[in-house]
């Protein structure tokens, strides 16, 4: 107990003195999973998705025993509810595939700009899962939000696709998950988290393999090593950046995924936003910081 209470104030004490090396690190960390997003996509491209991420997988579990050891060890692992680590578990497996299966259909940029709704419903399902009061500008907040969506996915166009709406559904079960996740962190930590839902994806993933699997080539591991790396580092950046700032602030910086899936989609695929995409992203943007910056001062009203 004393042990967890130095590493608290240790944490505390370098938020104080260091917020802008936690910015760096949350802005980068988001960077490489964004990153990793792009590499899965140019893999599942020509190989089936639970092999993708089986393999993926794997490669993932290195720098996550990294964390693992940086974070204190066998110790962080102990698990209180098993019944929290499997819900928390199922709501990253749904998702997950949903949305390698929903960047394999659509352009980076569209999938990871629409999958930035999960704030907003976050600010919707809280009154009914956690019994928090939501006011009417956040609700405000969420209409502008989902204007962003419509502007992006044009429903009734003709360019309009059903699997738009892959992203929007990994958005509201990635919301469930977050809520699920705030009642189980305080019993359990993100790192047991981390892992027993990592391993779960990755058996999941393996099972699939009965259904075909071609062989990859070594420019296919390449990728998917280097998309592992960029999604272990990217999830190691984004805990380590909460040693350094406060959460509240850091949940904020995560927008700056919009920027680098616009980057990336122009680098791999040559993809150049037209005004409606811009637009919705914009608004997507914005409503999401305007809810996150509210929720930050109900916070620290309370």
């Amino acid at each position: 107990m004393q042990q967890m209470k130095d590493r608290h104030d240790e944490i505390e004490d370098a938020r104080q003195h260091r917020p802008l090396r936690g910015i760096a690190l949350a802005t980068i960390g988001i960077g490489c999973i964004t990153f990793n997003d792009a590499l899965m996509k140019l893999v599942v491209d020509e190989h089936p998705i639970g092999q993708a991420i089986f393999v993926r997988g794997i490669f993932t579990l290195v720098p996550i025993g990294l964390l693992l050891h940086r974070a204190g060890g066998l110790r962080v692992l102990r698990v209180h509810s098993w019944r929290l680590q499997f819900w928390c578990a199922a709501l990253l497996v749904g998702p997950l595939f949903l949305f390698v299966y929903s960047i394999s259909k659509l352009p980076l940029s569209v999938a990871t700009i629409i999958s930035f709704t999960n704030p907003l419903f976050v600010t919707l399902l809280a009154p009914w899962v956690l019994s928090e009061r939501v006011d009417i500008r956040r609700l405000g907040a969420v209409v502008v939000g989902f204007a962003g969506v419509i502007c992006i996915v044009q429903p009734g166009g003709a360019s309009f696709e059903l699997i738009a709406l892959g992203p929007l559904t990994v958005a509201l079960l990635t919301a469930v998950r977050e809520l699920v996740l705030r009642v189980a962190l305080a019993r359990d930590t993100s790192e047991s988290m981390l892992l027993i839902s990592t391993v779960s994806v990755t058996l999941i993933a393996l099972a699939t393999w009965p259904l075909g699997w071609p062989a990859l080539s070594a420019v296919d591991f390449v990728l998917l090593a280097g998309a592992a790396l960029g999604f272990g580092f990217g999830i190691y950046a984004s805990t380590e950046a909460l040693r350094f700032a406060d959460a509240s602030l850091l949940s904020t910086f995560k927008y700056t995924g919009v920027v680098w899936a616009l980057i990336l989609a122009f680098l791999f695929w040559g993809d150049i936003p037209g005004p409606l995409m811009l637009l919705g992203a914009a608004l997507i943007t914005v409503s999401g910081l305007y809810v996150l910056a509210r929720e930050r001062r109900t916070t620290q009203r309370d």
